[in-house]
């Protein structure tokens, strides 16, 4: 039966002219004046915004819920911008709000009815086809039934064949009226009605589909649905929404039977999860060393043996980042006998990439870039693409990056600067925003080393840029203390050092240890420059220390180096300096790594000039300058080749 305005309005329109006005809901300042008014008190920006977002500026919902005595209280509005809902169901509206809306509910015919279940079980968005699929009707009768919720302003039109709801509180309340078994039938259908759909494109409907399926008691279906909605977000760098998703499905598999059914799925989540985890929170973080050991466990009882291979490479790259470079090698030494047991040869190449690293840092620097090199000759897309989404890393590019580090210590400052510019180059074209993080801050540590301080300073700012875009916390953290770093050494000011020691404490805090003792040594250097020499040889210490607990020695010769400058400063005995940089070149030496030869040898040359010894510094200097066969643009080589013309 038509409502009395209806009447009223046809037969006024017949006789004069009659306009509608549409009342749009109040906006943001609206909304605060009209519940100062309710509530007699003055509601500030805050608490005004908040409270617009929750009622969506209509007048009812605003009145009656301040009245409830439901409003927040003093909100900044940067919280309010993320707010979470007062109303959590139909259940929790004030009364006057959820009376009302029954009401208007109440007053529809029955195929409206149900239609509004309908789609109140899809969402507050909703689409013809979706609602004709659903409801297994034809398209006139729902035609007809959404005209009658568009009329009564239930609903209304959001694009060509889609609807949405007038307000949330709307469909929360005809969501409460479906009793629970027909929510969990509804649900079942639009899952199927979305799968049927979508057949030959499911990717975009995963979410919804792993939700309706969830809402509907059917958890393994869920669980498909949420691992592909995740591998979704992960490949358009949505990676909080894809840590939610899996942390989701790991939840609802606690409601399936314990067995080995349930054991291989939270596996194959696990798994997921891990490289997600090493992009978001870093490599050495706690939560990723806690998935990848539950994936081991789970390996133990279920896993085959490339969920093993895989989850064993993911705690190397732990254990690196860790400086735990003992048990690199022991996980290593599992993936070969791995490999050999089951596939009769040996890992592939890019499966050693880690013990490389571990090789350079622990000073066999030789044996780290042959094994580098040998990983990037042998370039294989298929084993590219596959390590990106097990593990979040484009390995060539990854070893190009790590190798330029090992070819400056090896003293090739002129290949090692086109290896990092050769990654970078590798991952500019592709969609990989954590490797191009990655490339960006291993090429700033290059320039570092390559001691040419305006570039230095000019590519760890664009890392750090690079970094804190992609939201990459730990090549962030490495970024960080080099921008830190070429402050203070321009500008040794209290300040600027407090930065420096800040961000390094930063990178500590992160549980990784890789390089620390490097990063103590700039310190060092600041607190030289800054005529603070005690401090800067605790740090030396301090770095030292750090070696020697992880067996961290590739920088072990410069930060002798470093000691034996500091000690002569310091106005210590001058055998006690010579003695470090003479400790400073044998180690070097001992490690083939020509440039910390270089720069150690450079210092003894000053040194031997203050006591005399010309001639030795010519002859120790030239004999070590010779060997040198590019990089002479370098600000070391530049140092060395000035202090021979001098001599």
């Amino acid at each position: 039966m038509q409502h009395p305005l209806h009447t009223f309005l046809l037969h006024l329109r017949s006789i004069v002219h009659v306009t509608d006005i549409a009342l749009e809901p109040l906006d943001a300042a609206e909304t605060a004046k009209l519940a100062s008014q309710v509530a007699k008190r003055e509601v500030g920006m805050g608490e005004g915004l908040y409270l617009f977002r929750e009622t969506g500026g209509y007048p009812l919902f605003v009145v009656e819920t301040v009245r409830a005595g439901l409003v927040r209280g003093e909100a900044s509005p940067s919280e309010a911008t993320h707010f979470q809902p007062l109303f959590t169901d139909a259940r929790t509206l004030p009364p006057g709000v959820h009376a009302v809306l029954v009401g208007r509910l109440l007053q529809l015919s029955a195929s409206a009815r149900k239609i509004v279940e309908l789609a109140a079980t899809i969402g507050r968005e909703f689409t013809l086809d979706l609602l004709i699929g659903v409801g297994n009707t034809d398209a006139e009768s729902a035609v007809h039934a959404l005209d009658e919720l568009w009329h009564k302003r239930i609903v209304r039109e959001h694009g060509a064949n889609s609807y949405d709801f007038t307000h949330d509180k709307l469909r929360e309340v005809a969501y409460g009226e479906i009793s629970a078994p027909q929510r969990r039938l509804l649900h079942r259908r639009v899952a199927q009605t979305l799968e049927a759909m979508y057949a030959d494109d499911l990717d975009g409907v995963s979410g919804q589909i792993a939700s309706h399926y969830e809402h509907a008691g059917m958890i393994e279906q869920a669980i498909v649905y949420y691992l592909r909605a995740a591998t979704v977000a992960q490949r358009v760098y949505a990676n909080e929404d894809a840590i939610s998703l899996l942390s989701r499905s790991l939840e609802q598999l606690e409601q399936l039977p314990v067995g080995v059914k349930r054991d291989k799925q939270e596996l194959g989540l696990q798994l997921a999860l891990a490289p997600i985890y090493r992009v978001t929170k870093g490599w050495a973080a706690p939560e990723l060393e806690r998935v990848l050991n539950r994936a081991l466990a789970l390996c133990d009882r279920v896993g085959d043996d490339g969920q093993r291979a895989q989850t064993l490479y993911g705690l190397q790259s732990v254990y690196v980042v860790q400086a735990e470079l003992a048990r690199v090698q022991m996980v290593s030494d599992e993936l070969h006998i791995l490999y050999q047991r089951s596939f009769g040869s040996a890992p592939p190449l890019f499966a050693d990439m880690m013990l490389a690293g571990a090789y350079l840092h622990q000073g066999k620097i030789t044996e780290a870039n042959a094994q580098f090199a040998q990983i990037i000759t042998v370039h294989d897309p298929d084993q590219i693409s596959h390590i990106q989404e097990a593990q979040g890393v484009n390995y060539a590019a990854h070893a190009r990056a790590w190798q330029s580090h090992a070819l400056w210590c090896l003293g090739y400052p002129q290949q090692a600067l086109e290896c990092g510019l050769d990654a970078v180059k590798l991952v500019q074209d592709l969609d990989q925003p954590f490797n191009q993080a990655l490339v960006s801050a291993y090429l700033a540590l290059l320039q570092q080393l390559r001691a040419d301080k305006a570039s230095a300073r000019m590519q760890a700012e664009k890392s750090l840029a690079l970094t804190n875009k992609f939201q990459a916390p730990y090549y962030r953290a490495w970024a960080d203390i080099l921008v830190s770093f070429a402050l203070a050494i321009a500008q040794p000011d209290e300040e600027r050092i407090g930065c420096l020691r800040s961000s390094i404490t930063v990178f500590k805090a992160s549980s990784a240890s890789l390089r620390l003792p490097y990063y103590l040594s700039l310190l060092a250097q600041v607190y030289e420059k800054a005529g603070r020499i005690e401090e800067g040889l605790v740090a030396l210490d301090e770095a030292l220390f750090e070696a020697r607990t992880h067996n961290e020695r590739w920088w072990d010769a410069e930060l002798h180096r470093l000691r034996g400058e500091l000690l002569l400063m310091s106005g210590a005995e001058p055998s006690d300096a010579e003695a470090a940089l003479l400790r400073a070149i044998e180690i070097a030496q001992s490690q083939q790594a020509r440039a910390l030869e270089l720069r150690a040898t450079t210092s003894l040359a000053r040194f031997w000039i203050t006591q005399n010894r010309r001639n030795d510094a010519r002859c120790r200097l030239g004999g070590v300058y010779t060997w040198f066969t590019e990089g002479f643009d370098t600000p070391d080589l530049k140092a060395a080749q000035l202090l021979l013309t001098q001599l």
